[in-house]
């Protein structure tokens, strides 16, 4: 990421209503696993980044261990603030170290697009080969090449994805399919909009000058609306529906 995005995101993800619903997609669905996790499960939050979404898998979840890693030692020191006595360390999902023998659930939320599937593969290989049997794999992914704008020059992405595109890397990991939506359906033409100016810009803009879509934070009372539809999506996604499009998608994929 460009220098300031992980202070920035520091600050706004336990509000912002992206990463609200974002956590709200994985509780919904955890919550409606069959067979569910155990309790007190072993998590690794694989890119935790800045280690808001540790805590809200301590506090949902009450793991008998809980790790993370991220590639970023500025991000790391931003997570164990929000997460002490998390073990979170630096490491890199194109070759992840894993300090636990057996895991029931990792996540990777958006992270997977920075160094693309061709470079992680490998690395997502090794991560499913520690997880035990039903255990899960969840990721989230943006969606669709053609929304690729100044944000995505900020952030460092190198591939955004379609839903057949996620389907087969759970394929090639020998994961069954679980869950495997697209996300933000409803608001799809407003993100589009949205996007728009940062879309052209993104041709013209140099990677040390792009700024993420976090420096433009709408306010409470559109936060308040935004967040109400991408809950309802949630309960949707739960229940098994996939929806046919928007500018993300979640996927979780079992082992056997």
């Amino acid at each position: 990421m460009n220098p300031g995005e992980h202070q920035l995101m520091a600050r706004v993800e336990a509000d912002h209503w992206w990463y609200r619903g974002l956590r709200d997609a994985l509780a919904a669905v955890l919550a409606r696993l069959e067979p569910p996790l155990p309790a007190n499960p072993r998590l690794l939050d694989a890119g935790c980044g800045t280690g808001e979404n540790l805590r809200f898998l301590r506090e949902r979840l009450d793991p008998s261990y809980l790790g993370g890693f991220d590639p970023s030692e500025e991000a790391l020191e931003l997570a164990r603030e929000k997460a002490p006595g998390a073990d979170i360390y630096p490491s890199d999902i194109c070759d992840p170290e894993i300090h636990a023998e057996r895991l029931d659930l990792v996540t990777s939320l958006d992270v997977l697009y920075i160094p693309g599937t061709e470079r992680a593969m490998s690395g997502l290989r090794t991560l499913v080969s520690r997880l035990a049997p039903h255990g899960r794999l969840v990721l989230n992914l943006p969606a669709y090449d053609w929304l690729y704008s100044e944000h995505d020059v900020a952030i460092h992405t190198t591939e955004r994805y379609t839903r057949g595109s996620v389907a087969a890397i759970l394929a090639d990991l020998g994961l069954s399919v679980e869950t495997l939506s697209y996300r933000l359906c409803f608001l799809f033409p407003l993100v589009v909009v949205s996007r728009l100016p940062g879309l052209w810009k993104a041709r013209r803009v140099s990677a040390a000058s792009a700024r993420s879509d976090l420096h433009r934070v709408p306010g409470d009372g559109l936060s308040r609306i935004l967040l109400a539809s991408v809950k309802a999506e949630n309960a949707l996604i739960a229940r098994g529906v996939r929806l046919p499009w928007g500018s993300s998608i979640f996927a979780v994929g079992r082992k056997a």
